[in-house]
């Protein structure tokens, strides 16, 4: 499993259009679709001047169907706003990329962090993109359940065996001499090796499918 961090411009939303006019970064807590086209957004902005006059952009926007202010101070505001744009949310959604709330809005674009289950996902999600605007992917890691670390005795056995020459060419050496340098049963330096190995092996694959994935 991965998550993401992606900055994606869209020309249409307003909640990102007046960001750009004015400048001023908000935050979606949440959204809910209402139909292909619009999607209702519960919007948090703080610690800036220019929270009234970003609200007024937003409702003078074509794209936006309503608006209704919940709590607001001269320098934050919480308010819900129904955007004639699901684009953003749709293009990922559609290829089985999940949003973690808040979506970031700054600067005309949105960042949106994304939980994706594979890597082989992303491809759709990135044509789907294409479609929306400009983008860039700000933040790709492994987030799956398996650590890549090894512990302590893993490390230990690994460094043995490399020391001792069991990944020459020639490997002048086997389990049991392995074992016997470290005072441990055969079975038990097997077993660490083994896993070692196995994750040392994983995390450069993951690593190689994260570059691959950057690249598309």
């Amino acid at each position: 499993m991965y998550l993401l961090k992606v900055r994606v411009d869209q020309h249409r939303c307003s909640l990102a259009v007046a960001s750009k006019r004015c400048p001023i970064r908000a935050e979606i807590i949440s959204y809910i679709l209402l139909n292909d086209e619009d999607a209702l957004f519960l919007v948090r902005t703080a610690d800036s001047e220019n929270v009234t006059e970003y609200i007024k952009e937003v409702e003078r926007h074509k794209n936006t169907k309503f608006i209704q202010v919940l709590e607001k101070t001269p320098i934050e505001a919480s308010f819900v706003a129904v955007v004639s744009d699901t684009t953003g949310i749709k293009a990922f959604e559609s290829s089985y990329c999940f949003i973690k709330p808040p979506i970031l809005v700054e600067d005309g674009s949105k960042i949106y962090e994304i939980i994706v289950p594979s890597t082989s996902y992303l491809p759709k999600a990135y044509a789907n993109l294409d479609k929306v605007g400009s983008w860039k992917i700000l933040e790709i890691k492994n987030i799956g359940e398996r650590k890549a670390g090894l512990t302590e005795a893993q490390k230990k056995v690994l460094k043995v065996a490399y020391d001792l020459g069991y990944f020459s060419e020639r490997r002048d050496v086997t389990i049991s001499d392995i074992a016997m340098a470290l005072g441990i049963a055969k079975s038990t330096a097997h077993k660490h090796l083994k896993i070692a190995i196995s994750k040392l092996v994983e995390k450069y694959i993951q690593e190689k499918e994260l570059e691959k994935s950057l690249l598309i």
